[in-house]
């Protein structure tokens, strides 16, 4: 009977990209307003220009993030798990300590 916490090698993602799509919204808020701000803006264009910023911002964090979660998906981990299904650190045993 197989075991059910298994991963298959050829689908283990272990990069935390879950935020970055929102790290991203957060960027751009951040620049549309330090902008309008400089600009000095009317308060309802500046919260509408903010608005569309987080809006393509959000857009724009999702793709990469596709882009990254695809690419790593693709990666072969094979020779990084064990046979209990933990990673191994593969290096050149250069230890200075």
């Amino acid at each position: 009977m197989a075991e059910k916490n298994t991963v298959d090698p050829q689908k283990r993602n272990n990069l935390k990209t879950k935020l970055l799509p929102s790290l991203f919204m957060l960027l751009g808020g951040s620049i549309a307003l330090i902008y309008g701000l400089v600009q000095e803006y009317p308060m309802t264009e500046l919260l509408l220009a903010i608005l569309i910023a987080m809006f393509v911002f959000a857009i724009i964090g999702t793709v990469i993030k596709s882009i990254i979660d695809k690419f790593n998906m693709k990666m072969n981990y094979a020779d990084y798990i064990e046979e209990a299904g933990d990673l191994v650190e593969k290096g050149n045993n250069d230890d200075f300590g």
